[in-house]
C-alpha cells in the first residue's frame, strides 16, 4: 500500500492535533501535548516551544514549556549568530541547520549543540505586529534534511500554540472578571476587608467566620498575616506592598491555618483606593473561602498524576526483565511522575519471612536503614503498617501520620521531614505476598477511595510483572543452566565464551580457557553412590564460585568436567601462575561426602585466544585436546601449544631472577628532570626504577614492572624506591645542594594496600624535611577505580605534607565532579596528547582545555614526553607550567643527575 502524500499526512496530523488539545485548559499541558505530537509526527528527537520577547536587537525566553530545551537552543543560536539570528527570526524566517558539525562554526559552535545532543535543528518563529513573540525548535540527534513541508507544519504548529495560549489566557481573564461580578453576594463564604494604611485592618463578619475568629475582630496587620502558611504569607505581603506603593491590584489563592487549626484555602482580591490628592490611603477587597474547590482541584491533579504513574509503570513492565530494576524504576516514577514525597519497596525472604528495603527514591539511605520488615507475628515490628500489609495481604492506609499510633518508631522523623500520609500495598505474584510498596505524601487525607483503587491496580500490575519475570527466569534457567550445580551448561558457556572472545578481540588482548576434569570421580560414584557423586559436583561448583569470583566465568560442561574462562591474559604469562595457585588451593580443600573428608585432584587443559582458536567452538575443542594430553601424559595440566609452555617457563625464570635482584640490590633509580617553561629552571624530578641485571645490563621497565605487580613484588620494590628517593633527597640537601622535590610513581597494588599510608609515614619519618621533598604520582585510571577510597587515602597522605600528582591525565575518563574533589596538587598531561598537539587543531584544543581546567582548579600542569622545540613553544603559549621529556634530559643515574643539575645552594 502506498504511503500518504506528505500534504495529506500533515492535514491529518493537524486535525488530530486540534482534537487532542480541544478540551485542554492548562497552557503548559497544551504546549506539552502539541510538542510531543509534533515530534512524533516529524519523527524528531524533541520539539520545544517557548514564548519570547524581542526588542529588535535581541530576544529573551520568558516561558519555556519543555524543560529548557527551547531556551537552551535559543541561547546557543544567539551566541553563535548574534544579531543575525535575531534579525532572521524577527523577519519571520525560519532558521534551519541540517548538520551542526558541517554548518556551524568549528569548535565552540558545534560543541555547544553536541553538548546537549543536538545534530540538526529547525527554529520557526512567530512574529506578531512586527515583533518576535514565540518560537518552536525541533531537535534531531542525527543530521537531517528538513523538507519545506516539514518546515511549514512546524510554522503552523507554532501559530496554533500561540493562538491556543492567547485564547486560554483570554478565557481565564474573562472567568476572573465574571467571578468578580458575582462577589456581591452570590458566592457563599464571601466577605469584605479593608486595610487603612499603614496597618489598620477591618474584617467583615464573614471574613471573621472564615478565620474562625469572633465577630467584630479587628486584628493588627501582623496578626492577620500570621494566619497564613509561610509561602502564602510571603505572597500576600508582597501583594500588599506592591498595591500600597504602586496601586497594583491583586488576586491570590492563599493557604492559611485558622484559629482552631483548620487548614483552608481562600481567595483574596484587593485594589488600591486614592484620596482627592491621588495618594493611596486604603486597600480593600473581597475574601472568599475556596477550600472545597481547591481540594477538588488538588484531588484531580493527584489522580492525574496517579494515572501518569500507572501509565509509565505499565510501559516499564513491558521492557524490564529484572525485579530490582522494576522496583527502582517504580519508586522513581512514583516520586517524579506521581509527586509522592517518598517511595520504597521492601522484599521478604520466603524462608525466614523477614525482609529489607531494596529500592527507594526521595529519601536518604540513613532513613531506609531504620525500617524493619517482617511477615511474621509476634515481633517488635509485626504491627508496623508495611508488615501488617504483608501479613494480611491487604493495603494499609495511614491518612494522617500525626494521629496514627502504628508508626511510632518512625512517625516523628516522618512528620519532621514533611510527610503527612502513607499507604502500603502488598505485591503478590502468584497470589503470595513477596514484597510491599510504600508511598508517602506531604498532605493528609490523600489516599481516598479513588486513589486507593488506582494504586491497588498499580500494585496488581507490578505483581503480574514479577510473576512473569519469575516464570521467564525459570524457563531460561532450565535452558541454559545445569540443574544440579547451578552453573551455566555447555550451551550457555559457549555463548559467554564467544562474547568474552569478542571483547578480547576488540581490546587487543588475549583470553584463556581452562577445561577441568575431576580425577577418580567414577570411583566415588561407584563406591559411595550417585548421591555422593552429585554432592561432590555441587560442592565443587560452590568452591569455584566462592574462590574464582564471577559465576559467569565458569560452567559444568560434562559429567565430571568444568570450564573456566580467564577474560584477560596479560602478556607476562599470568595463566600458569593463576592455574597453579588455583589447583593447589583445590587440592588442599577437603570435600565432605557421607561424613568423610576427601581431597580431589584435577587435570586441566588450557587453550588461549587468539593463537589456539578464533571462535568459541575451536577454542573449546583445543582445550579438550590439551586436557586429553594432560590425562595421557600424567601432567597436572597441559597447554595446547608447546610454544606457550616454553614462554611460561621463561616467565617463571624471570620471576625468580627478580626476587634475587631485590635481595642483591640490583634495582637502581634514575632521575628525569622537570623544568619550568617560564624560566627554564629545574623544579623537580621523577624517580624511575631500573633493573641493572648483571647478566644483560639495564632491563627496560616494560619487561619487569608487570611481573613485579603480578607477583606482588611491587610492594617491596616500591617501598625500596620510596625510601631511596627520600634518602637521596635528604643526602643532597645535607650536602648543600639545591635539591628539588622528587616524584615517585605509585602502583595500583600499593595504593590499594591497607598499609600504604603507614609506609609513607615511615619513609618520611626519618627527617622533618623529608615530606617537603616527596611527591607521589598516581595514574588517573587508578584513582577512578575506587574514587571514594582514593580520596580518603590521598587526603591522609597530603596531610603529611606530601604532594600528589595525577599521572597520565586524559586517559582515565575522570568525572569533573570528582576531579574537583580530589586532594591533588599537580596534573600531568599524558605524552600522547603532547604528541597529538602538533598534528592538528583538535589536539591543540584538547591540551589547551586540560591546562585551563587544571588552572581553574588551582592545579600545576606538567607536560610529559616533550621532545621537540615546537611542542615546548606551544606549551609556553598555552601557559603550561612545567615540562618533562627528552628535549631537556633523558632519565639519568643519580650521580650524573646530581653532577649536571644540582648546584650548591648559596650560603
Amino acid at each position: 500500500m502506498k504511503s500518504l502524500p506528505e500534504s495529506e499526512e500533515h492535514f491529518r496530523f493537524l486535525n488530530d492535533l486540534a482534537k487532542a488539545t480541544r478540551t485542554l485548559a492548562d497552557p503548559e499541558q497544551i504546549m506539552t501535548v502539541m510538542s510531543r505530537m509534533l515530534g512524533q509526527h516529524l519523527r524528531a528527537s524533541r520539539c520545544a516551544y517557548a514564548d519570547v520577547e524581542s526588542n529588535g536587537e535581541q530576544f529573551t525566553i520568558i516561558d519555556d514549556y519543555t524543560d529548557g530545551c527551547a531556551s537552551t537552543a535559543g541561547r546557543y543560536l544567539l551566541s553563535l549568530f548574534g544579531t543575525r539570528a535575531v534579525d532572521t527570526l524577527n523577519s519571520g524566517q525560519t532558521l534551519i541547520v541540517s548538520n551542526v558539525d558541517v554548518e556551524l562554526p568549528p569548535g565552540d559552535g558545534a560543541d555547544m549543540f553536541n553538548a546537549i545532543g543536538i545534530k540538526a535543528i529547525t527554529v520557526c518563529p512567530l512574529v506578531k505586529n512586527g515583533s518576535l513573540r514565540a518560537m518552536m525548535a525541533v531537535h534531531q540527534t542525527t543530521p537531517r534534511f528538513w523538507t519545506p513541508g516539514e518546515v511549514a507544519i512546524v510554522q503552523e504548529v507554532v501559530e496554533r500554540c500561540w493562538a491556543t495560549i492567547e485564547r486560554r489566557n483570554a478565557e481565564e481573564k474573562l472567568r476572573k472578571s465574571e467571578a468578580l461580578l458575582r462577589i456581591a453576594g452570590r458566592t457563599a463564604r464571601l466577605g469584605g476587608w479593608a486595610l487603612d494604611l499603614p496597618d489598620r485592618i477591618t474584617w467583615s463578619d464573614e471574613v471573621c467566620a472564615i478565620h474562625e475568629m469572633p465577630t467584630g475582630t479587628l486584628p493588627s496587620l501582623e496578626q492577620a498575616l500570621g494566619f497564613y502558611t509561610p509561602p502564602s504569607r510571603e505572597a500576600i505581603g508582597n501583594a500588599f506592598e506592591a498595591c500600597a506603593r504602586r496601586g497594583t491590584p491583586f488576586d491570590l489563592e492563599l493557604e492559611l491555618i485558622t484559629l482552631n487549626r483548620s487548614r483552608i484555602w481562600a481567595r483574596a482580591i484587593g485594589e488600591a483606593q486614592r484620596n482627592a490628592a491621588g495618594a493611596i490611603t486604603r486597600i480593600q477587597g473581597a475574601f472568599q473561602d475556596i477550600t472545597e474547590r481547591k481540594r477538588a482541584e488538588i484531588g484531580i491533579k493527584r489522580l492525574n498524576r496517579v494515572y501518569a504513574v500507572l501509565s509509565q509503570i505499565n510501559g516499564l513492565i513491558v521492557r524490564v526483565r529484572d525485579p530490582d530494576e522494576l522496583y527502582r524504576e517504580a519508586c522513581r516514577i512514583a516520586v517524579e511522575a506521581g509527586a509522592f514525597r517518598m517511595a520504597w519497596v521492601g522484599v521478604i525472604d520466603p524462608q525466614t519471612l523477614d525482609g529489607e528495603v531494596v529500592a527507594w527514591h526521595g529519601v536518604e539511605q540513613g532513613f531506609i536503614d531504620q525500617i524493619r520488615l517482617t511477615a511474621r507475628d509476634g515481633t517488635p515490628c509485626s504491627d508496623w503498617p508495611a508488615s501488617r500489609a504483608l501479613r494480611r495481604c491487604l493495603p494499609v492506609i495511614c491518612n494522617d501520620l500525626a494521629t496514627t499510633d502504628t508508626q511510632v518508631p518512625l512517625r516523628d522523623e516522618l512528620l519532621s521531614s514533611g510527610h503527612r500520609s502513607a499507604a502500603y500495598f502488598p505485591l503478590m505474584p502468584a497470589g503470595r505476598p513477596e514484597a510491599v510498596i510504600a508511598l508517602f505524601a506531604g498532605e493528609p487525607d490523600i489516599f481516598d477511595d479513588q486513589e486507593t483503587r488506582l494504586l491497588l491496580e498499580l500494585a496488581g500490575n507490578i505483581s503480574f510483572a514479577l510473576d512473569h519475570i519469575e516464570k521467564e527466569k525459570k524457563l531460561n534457567y532450565l535452558a541454559y543452566y545445569d540443574a544440579l550445580t547451578g552453573l551455566a551448561n555447555r550451551s550457555l558457556f559457549l555463548e559467554r565464551l564467544a562474547q568474552y572472545m569478542r571483547i578480547a578481540d576488540g581490546g587487543g588482548h588475549r583470553l584463556g580457557l581452562y577445561l577441568i576434569d575431576l580425577e577418580r570421580f567414577k570411583n566415588i560414584n561407584d563406591s559411595l553412590g550417585r548421591p555422593a557423586g552429585d554432592e561432590l559436583l555441587k560442592q565443587v561448583a560452590q568452591w569455584m564460585t566462592r574462590n574464582l569470583g564471577d559465576t559467569d566465568l565458569s560452567a559444568r560442561v560434562g559429567p565430571d568436567q568444568f570450564a573456566l574462562v580467564l577474560p584477560q591474559v596479560k602478556p607476562d604469562g599470568n595463566v600458569t601462575r593463576l592455574l597453579e595457585k588455583t589447583m593447589e588451593a583445590f587440592l588442599e580443600h577437603p570435600f565432605r561426602l557421607n561424613e568423610g573428608l576427601f581431597r580431589i585432584a584435577a587435570k586441566v587443559g588450557v587453550a588461549l585466544f587468539p593463537e589456539d582458536g578464533v571462535d568459541a567452538d575451536t577454542l573449546f575443542k583445543h582445550a579438550e585436546a590439551a586436557l586429553k594430553k594432560a590425562k595421557a601424559s600424567g601432567d597436572r595440566y597441559r597447554f595446547y601449544t608447546q610454544a606457550m609452555t616454553a614462554s611460561v617457563a621463561a616467565k617463571l625464570t624471570l620471576e625468580n631472577q627478580l626476587r634475587q635482584a631485590l635481595d642483591k640490590e640490583e634495582f637502581v633509580l634514575h632521575y628525569q628532570p622537570k623544568v619550568s617553561l617560564g624560566s627554564g629552571q629545574l623544579t623537580s624530578a621523577e624517580a624511575l626504577i631500573r633493573w641493572n641485571d648483571p647478566r644483560t645490563g639495564l632491563v627496560p621497565p616494560g619487561q619487569f614492572i608487570p611481573v613485579l605487580e603480578e607477583t606482588g613484588l611491587i610492594h617491596d620494590v616500591g617501598r625500596w624506591a620510596l625510601r631511596k628517593a627520600v634518602q637521596d633527597y635528604l643526602r643532597w640537601r645535607a650536602a648543600g645542594l639545591a635539591a628539588v622535590r622528587i616524584a615517585v610513581n605509585v602502583s595500583p597494588l600499593q595504593l590499594r594496600h591497607r598499609g600504604f599510608i603507614a609506609e609513607i609515614e615511615q619513609a618520611i619519618g626519618i627527617d622533618a624535611q623529608a615530606a617537603a621533598g616527596l611527591e607521589l604520582e598516581i595514574t588517573e585510571s587508578l584513582i577512578m577505580e575506587d574514587v571514594k577510597h582514593s580520596i580518603a587515602t590521598l587526603q591522609a597522605i597530603r596531610a603529611m605534607g606530601v604532594r600528589i600528582a595525577i599521572d597520565d591525565f586524559g586517559t582515565g575518563y575522570s568525572s569533573l565532579s570528582y576531579l574537583a574533589k580530589l586532594p591533588v596538587d599537580t596534573l600531568k598531561i599524558d605524552r600522547s596528547f603532547v604528541v597529538d598537539m602538533t598534528s592538528g587543531p583538535q589536539g591543540l584544543a584538547l591540551v589547551s582545555t586540560i591546562i585551563h581546567l587544571a588552572h581553574s582548579l588551582k592545579l600545576k600542569v606538567v607536560a610529559e614526553g616533550v621532545e621537540t622545540d615546537e611542542q615546548s613553544r606551544l606549551l609556553q603559549v598555552l601557559s603550561c607550567d612545567e615540562m618533562q621529556g627528552y628535549l631537556f634530559s633523558k632519565p639519568l643515574p643519580g650521580e650524573e643527575y646530581e653532577a649536571r643539575y644540582l648546584v650548591a645552594r648559596p650560603r
